[in-house]
């Protein structure tokens, strides 16, 4: 967040702070998606500590106290979208990798020269896609928040593969985990995103920048290298 707002790394303790201190102020929206049955104090505590790995509950947190949406780009998986905004605040959006499942690195085009905030992304079919995925994700979490993340089993991997035509076992898990085993969400969610693949210029360079994939090929037609 520092990176991408301020052009300075060195402001991610400020950013922890005030996603933190947000948590805390709005516990009773936030508290019912701490996992492990994690004291609500500890957690915030471990949280505020630097090198804690931030989770999606802290990227919500994070969103809503900067007033801007959040694109999560990971390297052959759909783009994931934090979208709260609309207006000025969506079309300023913050623009994150995902790696390894535990870290987020900030995103920037390659002609941005990183002196001061990162320059504006701009993904034409970003808006259609992140408002169609935030529905889903908003219907299955909704759905299931009194419910421990669900178990998806080959039959929910192989109806979402029928239902989206999508061939990628890896990439239906990885949908199915996101939308908490909701077939359906998934199913959604994954037709949005093959709709948006008109993907331009910009978002190839983008997602070259976000992943270190220097083969402009591989970014185009990931299903290639399976």
């Amino acid at each position: 967040m520092g990176d991408q707002l301020e052009g300075d790394e060195g402001q991610h303790i400020k950013y922890r702070e005030m996603v933190v201190h947000y948590i805390v102020e709005h516990r009773e929206e936030f508290e019912p998606f701490i996992e492990d049955e994690v004291p609500f104090d500890d957690y915030c505590d471990s949280m505020m500590k630097d090198g804690t790995w931030a989770g999606n509950m802290e990227l919500q947190a994070g969103s809503l106290v900067t007033g801007r949406n959040i694109c999560i780009h990971m390297l052959n998986s759909p783009r994931w979208y934090i979208n709260n905004f609309s207006g000025r605040e969506a079309s300023n959006m913050v623009h994150l990798s995902y790696h390894h499942g535990e870290h987020y690195n900030s995103v920037r085009l390659t002609e941005d020269p990183c002196q001061g905030p990162a320059m504006p992304v701009v993904i034409k079919t970003d808006s259609n896609v992140a408002s169609t995925s935030n529905n889903a994700q908003t219907k299955a979490k909704d759905s299931k928040k009194s419910s421990n993340r669900s178990a998806y089993d080959d039959t929910s991997v192989k109806m979402v593969m029928a239902g989206t035509g999508c061939s990628n076992v890896a990439a239906v898990q990885h949908v199915l985990g996101e939308m908490d085993g909701d077939v359906d969400s998934a199913i959604e969610y994954m037709i949005a995103e093959r709709h948006a693949a008109a993907y331009d210029d910009t978002s190839v360079k983008l997602v070259m920048a976000g992943t270190g994939c220097s083969s402009v090929a591989a970014v185009e037609h990931p299903s290639d290298l399976q």
